[in-house]
């Protein structure tokens, strides 16, 4: 598959995975860096190995927008969707922003010099089509930043409508605020008692060490580490860790290695007598960093060594990421990482829907939804 449109100044290219050149994932990854709002769950770092292992029989295709020039085009947006039939909340056929197993969030990638006219070249794109015309689903799309303002405004412009089915909240680090009382201030006293509790039981092990690695510092080594300790405990015991999946381990060895070769990655461990018993695996994408996933070695579960290394890590992030505006937990709401990150943002899921058909389609079902409620409460 291979699209080319034109809107005004701007050049859209649909493409597959497989159609993708070195130069068309580097623009790609030049992109990101230089995009008003980063979105790792957006790079082509995590993106490709995503289509490669996890949704091989998808029906994906990645959206360019590229600004006409004299010279070379300039890509200004990015986008991946999925082609679905209909769902339970738009029984029509519609475009969803392709999010894999392992994504917490969706969105755009957008330059951030080009903000207004590569929203409206994705919505003249959106509009354009026909067989998946009546809506694009956005799921955990950020709220109330620059870029989500923008979309409300051009797709104001469209006559397009957002409908909204969820809105949370999750937590986040922003490491240029943590001052050296911030544990003390945001923390429950009951927090801040067992973390000392835990540190003394770890103590008695033996030497505690923390250390963060980032870009290339992370080898196999510290990515076998991390995997073995993910794999300990519920995680595999339910089969749902990465090591419990081939698949999964081929996405996340590709994914994190990428990242790391690219100096977007950073892992923190937290170790007793050298040997290393809890691990993050962390993400960075233009500005903004993202927590993806933990472990810990439950022979000391009694420490809650999967804490102490958060805590550790909240000491000292302002001084080993100075460069993040914030760090995304990828966590959802009540998980304990919320009883340690102070801050929050809003993460909205819904539709635009793009045909007066679907708007009466959600419609209907809203009130099907209502009236199931209002009996069950009686």
């Amino acid at each position: 598959m291979f699209i080319e449109t034109n809107t005004g100044n701007y050049h859209i290219k649909v493409l597959s995975s497989h159609e993708l050149t070195n130069d068309n994932i580097q623009q790609w990854s030049a992109l990101e860096e230089r995009a008003v709002e980063g979105n790792v769950y957006l790079s082509p770092y995590f993106i490709l190995p995503s289509l490669k292992y996890l949704s091989p029989q998808a029906r994906t295709f990645i959206v360019f927008v590229e600004k006409n020039s004299d010279s070379i085009p300039k890509l200004c947006g990015v986008g991946v969707f999925e082609c679905c039939r209909g769902t339970k909340k738009l029984p029509l056929p519609h475009l969803k922003a392709y999010c894999s197993p392992h994504s917490y969030l969706s969105g755009l990638l957008v330059d951030e010099q080009y903000m207004e006219p590569t929203l409206e070249a994705f919505f003249t794109f959106f509009s354009s089509l026909r067989k998946y015309s009546y809506g694009i689903e956005f799921k955990n799309r950020t709220a109330s930043t620059r870029l989500a303002k923008q979309f409300e405004i051009t797709a104001s412009r469209f006559g397009v409508s957002w409908i909204q089915y969820d809105r949370k909240q999750r937590s986040i680090l922003v490491p240029h605020q943590l001052e050296e009382d911030y544990l003390e201030r945001f923390l429950s006293s009951k927090m801040r008692k067992n973390i000392r509790r835990f540190q003394k039981l770890l103590s008695e092990k033996g030497t505690i060490d923390w250390h963060l690695l980032s870009g290339r510092q992370i080898g196999l080594d510290s990515i076998d580490r991390f995997l073995n300790l993910e794999h300990m405990g519920w995680k595999g015991t339910k089969g749902s860790s990465l090591l419990s999946n081939p698949k999964d381990e081929a996405f996340f060895r590709e994914m994190i290695t990428g990242f790391a070769q690219n100096g977007r990655a950073f892992i923190t461990e937290l170790s007793v007598n050298n040997q290393v018993i809890a691990s993050t695996s962390n993400l960075i994408s233009s500005k903004m960093g993202y927590a993806f996933k933990i472990g810990w070695d439950t022979q000391f579960a009694q420490a809650s060594p999967g804490i102490l290394n958060e805590v550790e890590f909240i000491k000292r992030a302002a001084g080993s990421l100075p460069h993040l505006e914030y760090i995304d937990s990828g966590a959802d709401e009540g998980s304990f990482i919320d009883k340690l990150w102070h801050d929050r943002y809003d993460l909205v899921s819904g539709f635009y829907i793009t045909k007066t058909l679907s708007r009466s389609a959600l419609a209907t079902i809203n009130c099907i939804r209502h009236m199931k409620r209002w009996i069950a409460t009686k």
